[in-house]
């Protein structure tokens, strides 16, 4: 279903929730919050929904559903704290260690390899939704791991982007609890974090890699020749046409013979199924045919 597409209620609005929720009030907030973030309510389970809007309308001080629509319409900061509230930042280094064991043994030995065989001078990588920067500092750990060498051989650089400002300044300034880094080996925690207080604090040859980007993946892509592009729970939020859209616009970002890395629930949708092909369909990896005769950036 297209953005703005009109829809009857949701299933939110049920006997449960009936004082909470005006259904008429709930199906506009709905469409709004599709074509403002790209984020369908219908993926989210009923009592996150209610909780997360809940909070918003209260900590604004709307009456009811009704008023807080009319709050958000008109709002564009509203607008956007409200889409923040309904994505869910939390993550950790390494999370899914399986992921990231296929990426250091199988993904990035393979970009190289072809890098090696004249893929060009640069090595480009794309955390999409990197929310406070695990993710991108995770990549830029096993780069440092896998391919020291390479690092030396080529221009390397780790994208990392997201639609919430908070975020990136918490990714930029690099701090986290120890709850984040449950899955770092013990090895590593110690050569790529330094104590501080309460918090490790990634360090300087890590984070040199990684280049934060205020971005809607909605919008028109920011970077081109792509090798490895991680893109994990973004497209949890859409709905199918949409996933099509993005996973269309990420592939025209990707070099040919390059890398996707979905979200352990995701998976192609529409006419991107004819755009990649898979490598570890337990892992979501996926691959950009490689056209012969082509060479990457």
């Amino acid at each position: 279903m297209a953005p703005g597409t009109p829809r009857t209620a949701t299933r939110i609005v049920g006997p449960g929730l009936q004082g909470k929720l005006e259904a008429e009030a709930f199906s506009g907030l709905r469409d709004l919050i599709l074509r403002a973030g790209g984020i369908d309510l219908d993926l989210y389970k009923e009592k996150c929904v209610l909780r997360r809007i809940t909070v918003r309308q209260r900590a604004c001080g709307a009456p009811s559903l009704r008023a807080y629509l009319k709050l958000v319409s008109s709002d564009p900061a509203e607008r956007s704290r409200l889409v923040k509230a309904l994505t869910i930042h939390v993550s950790q280094f390494f999370r899914n260690p399986s992921t990231f064991r296929a990426i250091q043994e199988e993904i990035l030995p393979s970009i190289l390899t072809r890098k090696q065989r004249g893929g060009g001078r640069a090595l480009r990588l794309w955390s999409v939704g990197c929310a406070h920067g695990e993710e991108p500092y995770s990549l830029a750990i096993l780069l440092l791991e896998t391919g020291a060498q390479a690092l030396q051989d080529y221009s390397s650089s780790i994208y990392a982007t997201d639609i919430d400002p908070t975020s990136l300044q918490h990714a930029k300034e690099a701090r986290y609890p120890e709850a984040s880094l449950v899955q770092v080996p013990a090895r590593w925690r110690q050569r790529y974090f330094l104590p501080d207080r309460d918090r490790y604090v990634v360090v300087p040859e890590v984070r040199r890699l990684v280049f934060f980007k205020g971005h809607n993946i909605l919008d028109p892509l920011p970077f081109g020749r792509i090798d490895l592009l991680v893109c994990r729970n973004v497209l949890i939020y859409m709905t199918e046409v949409l996933q099509e859209r993005v996973l269309l616009a990420l592939s025209e970002a990707l070099n040919p013979g390059g890398f996707l890395v979905l979200g352990k629930v995701e998976g192609l949708a529409g006419a991107a199924r004819d755009c990649f092909e898979p490598v570890d369909v337990a892992e979501r990896i996926y691959r950009k045919p490689e056209l012969r005769s082509t060479r990457a950036a």
